[in-house]
């Protein structure tokens, strides 16, 4: 079967562009602190709308097609959801909380059946809710594959009401399947922190390192983003609460960004490239660039 998807487009990174203070942008704003700038220096025609994980129509047509997941374009669709994920983490938790827990459920067994893996994670918070019944729980839960091919759960954990406290033993048997983890958040910036410790895979043990950004910086026993894949395709790999809060965006100038939070922390500039099989005169032109900036809000302490 013929199919759009399968044409091809080529990341290429260049140096940033110097954005003028009314250049149009998007700003993503990812709770109090962080925020993410996107500038696109055309904007986009959408032709296509999913429905469902196998097919798509195209919207000019009615042309129903269907998808061809490659290795590439799912390791590609995992980052996308990863970068989702570092935005839901830095909008609802933070290192600065004591009350916020970063929590290990593990199997004795070698447990290989990912539907099994969130009943028994649905199942586990039933009991955990009617033990912490005085607490309405916010949590983000992260599905991750070991090398061998188990999996394990971690859960970042809070309460609308402060002082939430879990004795480990109570834990333990709360989850029933073998052993827990309870660990103090990490990270001046815990989105990449942790979204770095998802994806990443050790050659031998996981050792943390002294960057509170990135755990697997400056690691030669890291792979970063190593562990994308064993994930199955198609998989949910992460879930959250119904009350955990969303990061916003809204349409801005660049300035007004840069006026609320100071300079960029970060800053990647890309030229999208056609790579299409279809059209061998359209490959290798140029017909995008996006540019993505962070930006982290300096506290009263650290200074204007």
């Amino acid at each position: 079967m013929d199919n759009d998807n399968t044409n091809r487009v080529r990341l290429q990174e260049i140096k940033p562009l110097a954005l003028s203070y009314h250049t149009p942008v998007k700003l993503i704003r990812q709770g109090d602190v962080h925020a993410e700038v996107i500038y696109m220096a055309r904007g986009t025609s959408i032709n296509t709308r999913k429905l469902s994980k196998t097919e798509y129509v195209v919207l000019s047509t009615g042309e129903v097609k269907e998808y061809k997941l490659t290795d590439g374009k799912h390791r590609e669709a995992l980052r996308k959801t990863f970068q989702n994920l570092r935005y839901l983490i830095r909008t609802n938790f933070s290192a600065d909380d004591p009350h916020q827990k970063f929590i290990t459920l593990t199997y004795a067994e070698n447990m290989q059946d990912s539907n099994r893996l969130y009943k028994d994670f649905e199942d586990f918070m039933k009991r955990l809710k009617r033990h912490c019944k005085h607490h309405p729980l916010q949590y983000i839960v992260v599905a991750e594959p070991q090398e061998r091919g188990a999996w394990h759960m971690h859960l970042m954990l809070k309460s609308a009401v402060p002082g939430l406290w879990i004795d480990k033993d109570k834990l333990t048997k709360l989850w029933g399947h073998g052993m827990t983890e309870i660990a103090q958040l990490k990270g001046d910036d815990v989105g990449n922190y942790y979204v770095a410790y998802f994806t990443s895979i050790s050659a031998e043990a996981r050792e943390l390192t002294n960057n509170t950004d990135d755990p697997t910086a400056g690691n030669k026993a890291y792979i970063k983003g190593g562990r994308l894949g064993y994930y199955p395709k198609c998989f949910r790999f992460y879930r959250c609460s119904r009350n955990i809060v969303r990061p916003s965006q809204e349409d801005t100038d660049h300035g007004v960004v840069v006026d609320e939070y100071g300079k960029p922390v970060r800053t990647q500039a890309y030229e999208l490239i056609k790579e299409f099989e279809a059209d061998a005169e359209a490959r290798g032109e140029r017909f995008n660039l996006i540019q993505r900036e962070s930006f982290r809000k300096k506290s009263v302490e650290e200074g204007e």
